[in-house]
């Protein structure tokens, strides 16, 4: 089976150390961390402008916020066990190419890069030229990967993003949605919740 695999909050853990920053700068609460996420930055908006929000993500994100991020502890040996039962991963993510030496670094050190067969970030023609500089654009995103996946033939996607998920199993692709407080509502017949990599491993029996 070929996979995707999306980077953040599949691999590495991102919303909650991200939303954490976000809360000391701007100074907000945030509840208990098991509900901590992007959904939370829609009900930010009487708080913090779009713009200033837009400031801070490009900021965090050119300082060493992605070389920071810790991974999730199932994960290594259930990619390795993977690649030994002959499944091919390619990691895919929503992450500019310019951002390509600090991801294939920290996924070096991380001891997981050798499991991929190819590591795809997001081109900048895939930006959308009237988005907001430094915001999330998850309909560009949803278009890339969807556009990826059909090019290198995947049969099947983890990923954690609402749109993307949607995206991907509304073109015949079979999604590994990982379980987050921002996708709780969505439900597909192509697309199967799950609560970790221990689940993903389940799932393919490895």
């Amino acid at each position: 089976m070929k996979l995707g695999i999306d980077l953040d909050d599949v691999i590495a853990v991102c919303a909650v150390p991200y939303l954490r920053k976000f809360a000391q700068e701007f100074g907000v609460e945030l509840p208990d961390e098991r509900e901590i996420g992007w959904h939370l930055l829609a009900s930010l908006n009487e708080r913090v402008s779009p713009a200033d929000r837009d400031r801070f993500r490009i900021k965090l994100y050119d300082g060493t916020f992605f070389a920071d991020l810790d991974i999730y502890p199932e994960c290594p040996a259930v990619l390795e066990r993977m690649v030994e039962a002959g499944h091919d991963l390619f990691f895919v993510t929503a992450r500019a190419e310019r951002r390509r030496m600090t991801t294939e670094t920290w996924l070096r050190e991380k001891g997981i890069l050798r499991h991929a067969k190819a590591v795809h970030l997001k081109p900048m023609g895939d930006f959308n030229p009237d988005w907001p500089r430094g915001r999330y654009d998850p309909s560009s995103s949803a278009e890339y990967k969807a556009r990826l996946a059909k090019e290198l033939r995947l049969d099947a996607f983890c990923e954690d993003d609402v749109v993307i998920a949607k995206t991907l199993a509304s073109a015949g692709v079979r999604v590994f949605l990982f379980d987050q407080p921002w996708n709780r509502e969505l439900a597909h017949e192509r697309i199967s919740r799950v609560a970790g990599w221990s689940a993903v491993a389940e799932h393919l029996g490895v």
